[in-house]
């Protein structure tokens, strides 16, 4: 019994290992654990549409309320309006004011008979504190308070406006100081005014003035607050505070611009909710609400949704960890070897780890490696073989030129019968076509590939009856230097057969060998007629161009694949002309790899190719 359980245990243990061991179910993980981010997602969302929806409705239950103190006010407003144009149109005021009676008793009557008319107004509007008619001859006056004015009325700056306005209801801002009295009457003021015309002319005969109590407007809006902080103002047409709840800024024009409709700004330093009304005579109603305060409702599912996010953070922290260490860093460690493999290390090797995926995956790259490392090896060795054929193709293809040039020059000396010159000539040819035949190796040192020059040159004298002098310069140091054998004569034979002899006179070649860093740099130069611009391109490439310049193309074409074969892209030939001032030829080739014994096996003629 025992054993049986031990064997269940131990199955469903193995496929457990088994199951986890899989880069599935470490990702199936992952994703479980990515459930969170849509919670995170769901929380923010959620937080934002809150906040937002709070704000909504708060601003829109503070927009209804601006909406309702303005129909209070315009109310208010309305009814002290009607009461001027009831003034306005009383024919016992119009009476009052043109009546110039004979008798003082009779002016007195009409005048009493006004007053009792403001009296009884003003009982019935209690709000109203005094009504001034001013007869603009300052005669037929009509004044409700018996207490006379410190301040000459018909000079007020109140007076001014309402004449101004011509007929207009002119509105006045609250004050501290009465604008009929020009005192301090403990309480503050506001007013309305308007002038008196005759019916039948329209001439301005009175100015009237209603003062009217300031409780009106500051029990109406000074209860209207929003929030802790939040507070109503009111200004009048040329942006002046009419109300405000500090009573210093009474008739101060307000620094803020309000705008058309509802809009979050800046105010006092602060972002907060504006909330303007017009009112029927021109006046704004506004309300301002702090931002924090508006959304002041939505703190605890902020906090919420930052408790959420920091552990969901964590739990992605730990996770990320995790996935870096099980499938992040075998990956990436597999990535790095692959790059190296890819630049041309092939001794790289994957640790093989665990049995998931990954595992598997590295064991095959291995593979991979070892099977190009093969591949490699063997395209190299075919590579090598290629590029034997090629240099001894290239080699050969001078040879036939040289041979015919020189062949036919013995035969023209043999016609002259000059056997002296023909034996010497012969002979140079012999050492020339057994230095050809690689009997030592195609790795040949400089001094001996200057000798071999010397007697390509006496072939070349006799050729042309000693008119072509070659001036060689090359430190003793440098005649050491291993280079492929047969690669200055044809660059000396150019010069000699397209740059010196077209000229019909006497020339000149020099070579000149230095080094430079670590490179030997051979310069043939010659003073022939040069080689025309269109022609230059071509001369290297071994491809398009005119064939009318006869071996130049090959030849040099030839120097410059050769060096390219066995030093690398980097090595080659340059060639600098201009026509009518010579040629001038340069060599480069590396002198450390090269500064070896001469190989006799013909396996010296390549390097490997993984170096090429």
């Amino acid at each position: 019994m025992p054993s049986a359980l031990f064997s269940r245990w131990k199955r469903f243990f193995d496929r457990y290992v088994k199951g986890f061991h899989s880069i599935a179910v470490q990702l199936y993980l992952l994703f479980f654990i990515s459930i969170l981010i849509p919670v995170l997602i769901g929380g923010y969302l959620s937080y934002q549409k809150s906040a937002r929806m709070i704000e909504e409705q708060v601003s829109h239950v503070a927009t209804l309320t601006i909406k309702q103190v303005r129909d209070n006010l315009d109310f208010v407003f309305k009814r002290l309006d009607d009461t001027s144009m009831r003034l306005f149109s009383s024919p016992l005021i119009q009476e009052a004011l043109e009546t110039k009676a004979s008798e003082p008793f009779e002016q007195f009557k009409l005048n009493y008979d006004a007053r009792q008319f403001l009296y009884q107004l003003i009982m019935n509007m209690p709000e109203i504190m005094d009504i001034y008619i001013l007869d603009v001859d300052r005669q037929n006056s009509v004044i409700s308070s018996s207490i006379q004015s410190l301040t000459d009325p018909w000079q007020s700056e109140w007076y001014k406006r309402i004449v101004e306005a011509d007929g207009r209801t002119v509105w006045f801002g609250l004050s501290n100081i009465s604008y009929l009295k020009g005192v301090d009457m403990g309480i503050p003021v506001f007013g309305v005014g308007r002038t008196v015309k005759e019916v039948e002319t329209g001439r301005i005969i009175g100015v009237m003035f209603i003062e009217v109590r300031g409780k009106v407007l500051t029990e109406t809006l000074g209860e209207m607050r929003f929030g802790r902080t939040g507070y109503t103002f009111l200004v009048d047409d040329s942006n002046r505070f009419a109300y405000h709840s500090d009573a210093s800024l009474y008739g101060q024009r307000s620094a803020l611009q309000l705008p058309d409709q509802t809009e979050v700004l800046e105010v006092e330093g602060r972002q907060q909710m504006v909330i303007p009304a017009v009112l029927g005579n021109g006046w704004k109603v506004t309300g301002i609400v702090p931002l924090e305060e508006l959304v002041a409702g939505t703190v605890e599912i902020r906090d919420l949704t930052v408790w959420i996010a920091l552990g969901s953070g964590l739990v992605a922290l730990i996770m990320g960890y995790y996935v870096a260490q099980r499938i992040g860093r075998p990956l990436v460690h597999l990535s790095q070897l692959m790059h190296r493999g890819e630049t041309g290390d092939l001794t790289v090797r994957a640790p093989i780890q665990g049995r998931n995926e990954i595992g598997r995956l590295s064991r095959s790259f291995n593979k991979m490696i070892a099977r190009i490392q093969q591949l490699i090896a063997r395209i190299a060795e075919e590579e090598g073989e290629k590029k034997k054929a090629e240099i001894r193709a290239l080699r050969y293809q001078i040879n036939p030129h040289f041979l015919y040039n020189t062949l036919n020059t013995i035969r023209w000396m043999a016609k002259l019968q000059r056997t002296d010159d023909v034996a010497a000539m012969i002979s140079t040819l012999v050492h020339i076509l057994e230095s050809s035949l690689e009997r030592t190796g195609p790795i040949v040192t400089l001094g001996e590939e200057l000798q071999l020059l010397e007697k390509y040159m006496i072939i070349q004298q006799y050729r042309y009856n000693n008119g072509i002098t070659l001036r060689v310069q090359c430190p003793p140091e440098l005649s050491g230097l291993t280079m492929p054998r047969m690669l200055l004569q044809p660059v000396v034979e150019n010069a000699i057969f397209h740059g010196i002899a077209p000229r019909d006179d006497h020339g000149a070649v020099g070579i000149t060998v230095y080094s430079q860093g670590e490179d030997a740099v051979i310069v043939i130069e010659d003073d022939g007629i040069g080689i025309p611009p269109e022609k230059l391109p071509y001369l290297l490439s071994g491809s398009g161009g005119s064939r009318a310049g006869g071996m130049t193309r090959i030849g040099l074409s030839h120097v410059h694949q050769t060096l390219q074969l066995y030093y690398g892209s980097q090595y080659g030939v340059s060639v600098e002309s201009r026509e009518g001032a010579g040629t001038r030829v340069q060599l480069s080739f590396p002198m450390q790899s090269n500064m070896f014994p001469k190989q006799p096996k013909e396996e010296a003629y390549v390097q490997s190719s993984a170096r090429g």
